[in-house]
């Protein structure tokens, strides 16, 4: 694999960027892993900020040998109920299990990326290729944090449901619920942060795709450094759970595959602004064959087998937008 390359769209945006490499550059691309103390480490690319072309098919190869993990029906139906008996007990209030799904084949990321930039228009989408890492895709609709001087924007989402569902059944209080406790955290970081003129949106229902989540909005201002912020924030209880580090442990202990970057932060930090999100709905390539990733927030009254369709519906929406090679 050649050196490192990155491209991405930010939400709303009509131009693609990439990171033109420079000692003296002030702007850094950020790829951060779901654990910032595990096996894989922080990725990132400082330069300068510029206007680019999509990649050419072809251009974007990987090494790494496709791996058959894909998380069967059982081992998510177990991983779900072990959540749950930790809830009943108290030992938990949530906790996100996620699943792995492997598609064999010859699919193009630079494809991919263009396609997912044409599909999803108000989300942040990446490409990035990286000799350590290897080749990721992805559009995610999760703002972790944005700051603009000293304002800064963050976002609590969580619950997940089809606009069919919508359409036919309210939310529901496992719902409210579910997304209530991220919220809390947030709020919570912020004040210890010293955030001042706090602002907190009334709820919102915000879609992606075929999907709906439930959104509440955060403004405020804020002095101080906004990765450490980031890494403060990083991962939500919408990624991890709560309490966060017995949450941490559960997904260590129950599922069957590291995360690597999946549910980490990824965005750009420039002079200008800065804008990190949740590396959602995201792709990992492989020689042969990609890896999906999806998950879901496993509060008290979860169903198991809803838990199983939601991550359906997140795996199918992200495959849909992935193109042959």
């Amino acid at each position: 694999m050649s050196s490192a390359k990155v491209w991405w769209r930010p939400p709303g945006a009509k131009d693609v960027y990439t990171m033109e490499a420079s000692d003296s550059g002030t702007s850094c691309f950020r790829f951060v892993p779901f654990k910032l103390n595990g096996n894989f480490s922080s990725i990132e690319l400082k330069g300068h900020v510029v206007v680019a072309k999509f990649p050419e098919k072809g251009t974007i190869e990987t090494d790494e040998k496709y791996e058959e993990l894909s998380t069967s029906r059982d081992e998510h139906r177990i991983a779900v109920k072990n959540a749950l008996d930790l809830i009943e007990s108290g030992d938990l209030e949530k906790v996100v299990v996620s699943r792995v799904k492997s598609i064999e084949g010859e699919f193009s990321p630079e494809e991919t990326f263009k396609n997912k930039c044409q599909t999803h228009k108000d989300a942040f989408v990446y490409l990035i290729e990286h000799p350590r890492i290897g080749v990721w895709c992805g559009a995610t609709p999760e703002l972790l944090v944005a700051a603009s001087d000293n304002r800064v924007e963050t976002v609590s989402l969580a619950g997940t449901r089809t606009k069919e569902s919508i359409a036919t059944s309210p939310w529901t209080s496992k719902e409210y619920e579910e997304q209530n406790l991220v919220t809390d955290y947030i709020k919570a970081i912020l004040e210890n942060h010293g955030a001042t003129d706090l602002r907190v949106e009334p709820r919102e229902d915000l879609e992606y795709g075929n999907l709906v989540h439930l959104e509440t909005r955060f403004r405020c201002s804020l002095t101080g450094s906004i990765v450490e912020l980031a890494n403060n924030l990083h991962p939500t209880p919408a990624v991890g759970g709560r309490p966060l580090k017995r949450a941490c442990d559960f997904i260590t202990q129950n599922e069957r595959f590291n995360r690597e970057y999946f549910t980490g932060y990824l965005g750009v930090e420039s002079a200008s602004g800065s804008a990190y999100y949740v590396n959602l709905r995201c792709a990992k390539w492989q020689n042969d064959g990609i890896q999906l990733f999806a998950g879901g927030g496993i509060v008290e009254g979860s169903d198991i087998d809803s838990e199983w369709e939601e991550t359906e519906a997140k795996l199918s929406a992200i495959q849909s937008t992935i193109v042959n090679d």
